[in-house]
């Protein structure tokens, strides 16, 4: 579809409904961990302890393993704990800042729907909802084209945790209110079925960098992998310079298994010289590899993964959010978000044999830039009742794009099934083409 179609799309047939747009509240605690007789001591971390005890009886453990405590675990784990996200959670996210964000995601996908014929049966497949704002969108977008209205049939969403389910449920059957589409939770990509007459559209934003990684340090005898262990000089509620929680990191002093085996899953890793750390998330490829697979099956499919990193590997991203600030991955585990940079190099790496073939990535501004963010934007100006609510909206818009900030810092790639690429022009899918980049600067 041309960008003059894709603009004429966005201002005849999305309706102006406009959402709140959330400002980034910072909120601050004491992070004292004096006792006296005026200050009563600070209670202690119940899942630091668990970990600490843990690594006494097994050893140092590796970071995937204390990215699954704090994430995941049944009773202490973050997102175990309902509503991390906005305002009056930890972390923000383009959806939750703007509409228009979803609103072009449907987009792409609706172009691709109809360049594979407009299939009669489609199933939207999701990573991570968070509180389901993205799908809401898309859906939202998706339901004013009679034609792809119609031929959704099921939504997927893998979500662990059940907090966050009910509110994505809360969100989103409102949305299927009166329509025949099914919507079903996983707690795993390889929960969900093959289909062998059904077209696949798959998002997941910012959800692989939530994947546990592994780091690993190259030495003069091979790799090593720097896991987490206890720290000797820890000493609860008493002046101290050692972490909060009692952990740190260390190096393994001998091969572990990861260490053998992790490092050598991608060749760019080889010639790494002495002394260079690498983030390897191998439960990312494996998901990854999966979505492939799926998009793969049936009658084809598309996707997009937005995440922040970039196209090659991180060796010191690994860092923790609270309250809308990075603080120090011990301080509080269990309580603060912890992420790492994606390699979206792997991630193109996982697809290969699938069946499914990578786009990009390119920048999430060039990306909204293409796909009509502007024409919309005025759309929305022209549809706002008063000057605030025009400047909320204009700035709003211009964070998801900024080059400094989220539009630079986070990065798109697209999938698409093998047959798709094969008969696009050039062997390119747009907007995931090579060209120059865009203006990031909103024209008034």
């Amino acid at each position: 579809m041309s960008r003059p179609a894709l603009r004429t799309v966005l201002n005849n047939r999305i309706p102006l409904n406009l959402c709140g747009v959330p400002a980034i509240g910072c909120r601050y605690q004491s992070t004292s961990s004096l006792a006296s007789s005026s200050v009563p001591s600070v209670k202690e971390n119940e899942l630091a302890k668990i970990i600490r005890d843990t690594i006494k009886s097994t050893g140092p453990i590796p970071i995937s393993r204390y990215m699954q405590f704090c994430l995941s675990h049944p009773t202490y784990g973050y997102y175990q704990k309902g509503d991390v996200f906005g305002e009056k959670g930890d972390f923000i996210t383009s959806p939750e800042i703007s509409q228009i964000f979803g609103e072009l995601v449907a987009i792409w996908f609706l172009t691709r729907w109809m360049e594979a014929d407009s299939p009669s049966r489609v199933r939207i497949v999701e990573l991570g909802p968070g509180r389901g704002t993205l799908m809401d969108d898309i859906l939202r977008t998706l339901f004013n084209f009679p034609g792809i209205s119609g031929s959704i049939k099921s939504i997927h969403l893998v979500e662990n945790s059940e907090a966050l389910r009910k509110i994505q449920s809360d969100k989103l059957s409102k949305r299927l209110k009166g329509k025949e589409v099914d919507l079903e939770w996983y707690t795993g990509i390889n929960e969900i079925p093959e289909t062998n007459d059904t077209y696949t559209l798959f998002v997941a934003h910012e959800f692989f960098d939530a994947m546990p990684i592994n780091t690993f340090e190259k030495t003069d005898m091979g790799w090593r992998e720097v896991q987490v262990d206890n720290d000797p000089g820890y000493a609860p509620n008493l002046p101290t310079q050692t972490s909060k929680s009692g952990l740190r990191l260390s190096l393994s002093s001998a091969p572990t298994p990861l260490s053998t085996v992790l490092p050598a899953t991608s060749s760019r890793f080889t010639n790494l010289s002495t002394g260079s750390r690498i983030e390897i998330a191998q439960d990312s490829f494996k998901i990854m590899r999966r979505a492939g697979e799926l998009i793969s099956k049936g009658l084809g499919g598309c996707g997009v993964v937005v995440d922040y990193g970039g196209d090659r590997s991180y060796g010191q991203s690994f860092r923790a959010f609270k309250n809308h600030k990075i603080v120090d991955v011990f301080d509080d585990p269990g309580n603060a978000d912890l992420t790492a940079n994606v390699d979206f190099a792997y991630l193109r790496e996982s697809l290969v044999g699938t069946g499914s073939s990578s786009l990009g990535p390119i920048s999430q501004s060039s990306f909204l830039l293409s796909l009509g963010l502007q024409p919309r934007l005025r759309k929305l100006l022209d549809s706002a009742t008063d000057e605030k609510r025009k400047e909320d909206i204009r700035k709003s818009a211009q964070r998801l794009i900024d080059p400094l900030g989220m539009g630079g810092q986070y990065q798109v790639m697209g999938i698409t099934d093998g047959s798709a690429l094969k008969v696009a022009e050039g062997g390119e899918i747009y907007p995931f083409i090579k060209r120059k980049e865009q203006s990031k600067v909103l024209k008034p």
